[in-house]
Order: C-alpha cells, then sequence, then structure tokens
C-alpha cells in the first residue's frame, strides 16, 4: 500500500495543519468580543432581569413571569420581538394572576445593544437545538 499513498499523506497532514490555523484565526477575532458581550449581558440580566425571571436553571415553561433558560419559551420569540418587549414592556394580559405585575419597559435603562447583550447571555442556557430554533424563528420574523 506504499506507491501513492506515501507521497500523498505528507501532503494531506500539510492541508490538515493549514486549515487548523485558519480555522483559529477566524474565531480568534470574535471570541473575545462575543466573550466581552456575554459578560455586559449577564451584568445587565443580574441587574434588570433575574429578580423576576430567575437564573440558567429551575422554573418551568408555563411560569409567570417565565424563566428565560431552557425550561421557558424566550428561544421561541424572534431576536426582534424579544428587543421590543424588553424596550417597551408587555401591558397586563388577561388571564394572569391579579399578584403578576405587567413588565416594564426598560427603554430609559436599556438600548438595543444591551438587550442584543443580555440576549446574548441567555443564549449560552440554552440547548443547541434550542439556539438554532430561535435563530430560524428570528429569520423568519425579524428580516
Amino acid at each position: 500500500m506504499g506507491g501513492m499513498w506515501s507521497s500523498v499523506r505528507p501532503v494531506l497532514a500539510w492541508v490538515v495543519v493549514v486549515l487548523a490555523l485558519l480555522a483559529g484565526c477566524a474565531g480568534r477575532d470574535a471570541a473575545p468580543e462575543r466573550q466581552a458581550q456575554v459578560a455586559h449581558g449577564e451584568a445587565l440580566y443580574d441587574t434588570h432581569c433575574i429578580d423576576c425571571h430567575g437564573g440558567a436553571t429551575g422554573g418551568d415553561i408555563a411560569d409567570v413571569p417565565p424563566p428565560h433558560n431552557a425550561q421557558g419559551h424566550t428561544w421561541h420569540h424572534g431576536d426582534c420581538e424579544l428587543i421590543a418587549m424588553t424596550l417597551q414592556g408587555l401591558p397586563e394580559r388577561p388571564g394572569l394572576p391579579d399578584d403578576v405585575p405587567p413588565m416594564p419597559g426598560f427603554a430609559n435603562e436599556l438600548d438595543e445593544d444591551d438587550v442584543r447583550a443580555i440576549l446574548a447571555h441567555i443564549r449560552t442556557w440554552w440547548t443547541p437545538e434550542q439556539r438554532a430554533h430561535q435563530e430560524r424563528v428570528t429569520a423568519q420574523v425579524c428580516e
């Protein structure tokens, strides 16, 4: 089995190394920026959201207010919808218990980039399938 394969192996090994290096360089610029966005989102979430919506675990899809983690349903909404809900708030809705206050709008405290950072943070709690679903929903309803 020598012959051709003995001359092809070094070339294939070189191609694999080059592709690995290129892949590492492509992700290197985005990773620190993404990490900074997620960290900023975590700080904002802890300040503005966690008291009502909870953290990375716990809760149920039927909870009001809903959790934003994998047990909730936030990932069923597109980014544009989530941004609008966060900035504008949600009015009182019929059928909810009287002790559930309406969600306030945060437009006086947060801007769209802040909300996108919060979304980047809560996406870290979702499964890969939930993130993929939410990306498809965003593409369908927001663009």
